[in-house]
């Protein structure tokens, strides 16, 4: 793929990191993995489904990915589609450098 299209792939995974409640949501996520919906909202303090909304981009970028346990579905990083986009935009920009 050329840099464009790789450039393009990414999109999502900067449009997601972008958001400074996302950013809440990883910090939250980072300090205590494996948490749920509500326990995410209760720790900064927002509604459940606008932290659903969001843990959504973050799931759609590559970012986080979730099980569900009973009727809970249970968030943690889950980087590797990302990387992976991210490491093929790196090394066409390098290509072309050359």
């Amino acid at each position: 793929m050329d840099p464009k299209s790789n450039f393009e792939a990414c999109l999502p995974i900067f449009n997601a990191l972008g958001s400074t409640t996302r950013q809440k949501i990883l910090f939250a996520i980072n300090e205590e993995d494996n948490l749920s919906v509500l326990s995410i909202a209760k720790r900064i303090n927002l509604s459940r489904p606008t932290v659903s909304h969001h843990l959504g981009i973050l799931q759609e970028a590559g970012i986080v990915s979730h099980h569900k346990v009973g009727t809970e579905r249970i968030y943690f990083f889950s980087f590797e589609d990302a990387l992976q986009k991210m490491s093929k935009l790196i090394h066409s920009v390098n290509a072309n450098k050359q």
